[in-house]
């Protein structure tokens, strides 16, 4: 399954009033923030929900620099100042699942909903935490929840998609992946995984359409390029997928999908010798690359 779509929320606390009076505590380099907002922390001029502001924006730039344990002590911190600042407990919460500590995570992402129980945000932060775990329908739940909240929030149709498509709910899938096409046309991870649907429903034509669309966005996909080149060679395009297999190669020289994917295409236009040899090194690269293949229906002539 693909990964899920995750990025670091780093939400400011400072309010106007809040950057007049502390106008480098929060900076955008988060050297001079560290610093600032530590002189602070160390001055015991702050205080109260201050203090706990103070923390977050050290904590905030400590993400920042990725260093999470120092983050997490000060998101604790801020936390512990003011158990209801949903910017820290969301902070944090995103901070655990960059550590991997899902549970907590999700705990985190619980509490925000609690205050602020319209968070669209949480639920798909919260949701994120549910599919890392592998709890999918849970995690779709929370997906749905989102985008009622939010009908445009393209992260969360995306990664609902992505989870969909990855437990075998392609149909569905594919209207989420189109929704997110109508919203962000370049967005090329959704005519990838469309295409993946298509594949899978012996829907050739469209699948080779979203692949096509999805290279021209990322021309480096390995991934794009290999799946194209299959659907080629079905449709025994074997030039074009010769070409695929070729240009996938160009950008991964490793890659034993496209290496026999190239073999079998040699072999089927008579090319036996060399199809054969770019076969044998794919194998002794990776030695399930032929079963793998040919449930695409890559298989070389005998």
């Amino acid at each position: 399954m693909r990964k899920t779509v995750i990025a670091l929320v780093l939400l400011s606390a400072l309010s106007p009033s809040s950057v007049r009076a502390q106008p480098r505590c929060g900076h955008p380099d988060p050297e001079i923030s560290i610093s600032v907002c530590s002189a602070l922390i160390q001055s015991g001029r702050a205080r109260g929900r201050d203090l706990g502001t103070a923390h977050l924006e050290r904590g905030i730039a400590y993400v920042t620099l990725l260093d999470y344990d120092r983050a997490l002590q000060d998101f604790d911190e801020a936390v512990r100042i003011d158990s209801r600042s949903v910017r820290a407990l969301a902070n944090r919460g995103a901070v655990h699942g960059a550590k991997q500590d899902f549970d907590k995570a999700i705990d985190d992402f619980t509490q925000v909903l609690k205050l602020e129980p319209r968070s669209s945000t949480a639920f798909a932060d919260r949701a994120g935490m549910y599919r890392l775990i592998g709890q999918y329908d849970t995690a779709i739940r929370d997906y749905d929840e989102a985008i009622r909240l939010n009908p445009a929030f393209e992260e969360a149709l995306l990664n609902r998609a992505l989870t969909l498509a990855g437990t075998s709910r392609c149909a569905d899938a594919i209207a989420d992946f189109t929704r997110v096409i109508e919203l962000n046309p370049e967005q090329a991870i959704a005519y990838l995984d469309r295409a993946v649907c298509h594949e899978a429903a012996g829907r050739d034509g469209l699948a080779v359409q979203d692949f096509s669309r999805h290279v021209e966005l990322d021309p480096r996909s390995v991934e794009g390029f290999e799946r194209r080149a299959a659907l080629h060679f079905r449709g025994r395009d074997y030039a074009s997928a010769l070409e695929d297999f070729a240009r996938a190669l160009t950008i991964n020289p490793s890659s034993a999908t496209a290496l026999y994917g190239r073999g079998v295409v040699k072999r089927t236009m008579g090319n036996t010798q060399s199809g054969t040899e770019d076969m044998d090194v794919a194998v002794a690269m990776r030695p399930t690359v032929s079963r793998e293949l040919a449930a695409r229906g890559l298989k070389a002539p005998d």
